[in-house]
């Protein structure tokens, strides 16, 4: 249960402090880029996954 509690406690935190970062233009363009890294990210992890199913498949 602790650790439930440090949990929920980090992602208030988290969401404070991006929020605040945001509201800065520099802040803003940081947030920007994570956020287009991130996406890149799990795109090239989804594609890699549909292809390694496929092959699997044998499609």
């Amino acid at each position: 249960m602790k650790k439930l509690l440090f949990l929920a406690i980090g992602v208030v935190i988290g969401v404070f402090a991006a929020r605040r970062i945001e509201e800065t233009e520099k802040g803003k363009a940081i947030l920007d880029n994570v956020d287009d890294r991130t996406r890149e990210f799990t795109d090239a992890v989804k594609d890699g996954y549909q292809a390694r199913d496929r092959e699997l498949r044998g499609e």
